[in-house]
């Protein structure tokens, strides 16, 4: 209160007349009405961002369930070459016991 008056005061040595309570009023809903607009602004923003960082979001889980797939794919690949090269040496061994064998008088 003593703040309001001193700023009356000040209006007056200054030859300015003080607002009224309509100016004052009218002042603070241009302010709250600015406020929410830069609210409002911000809101939009900050939904933009959301929907793009949900976007990258989706693409990257889907590179990643992808890449998981290929990986799988790989290891069963791997896996399958190890069989074919453990029956390949089986065979190659077995080969050589009988071509041993068949060497020895």
């Amino acid at each position: 209160m003593s703040q309001i008056n001193d700023t009356r005061m000040i209006e007056m040595m200054r030859g300015t007349p003080p607002p009224t309570w309509e100016q004052t009023c009218l002042d603070l809903d241009k302010k709250l009405a600015d406020s929410r607009q830069h609210v409002t602004e911000l809101e939009n923003r900050l939904r933009a961002l959301w929907d793009k960082l949900e976007g990258e979001r989706k693409h990257y889980m889907e590179h990643l369930q992808l890449n998981e797939e290929l990986v799988s794919e790989i290891e069963q690949e791997n896996e399958r070459l190890k069989e074919q090269n453990k029956r390949q040496n089986e065979t190659i061994d077995s080969l050589r016991e009988m071509y041993a064998k068949e060497a020895k008088p």
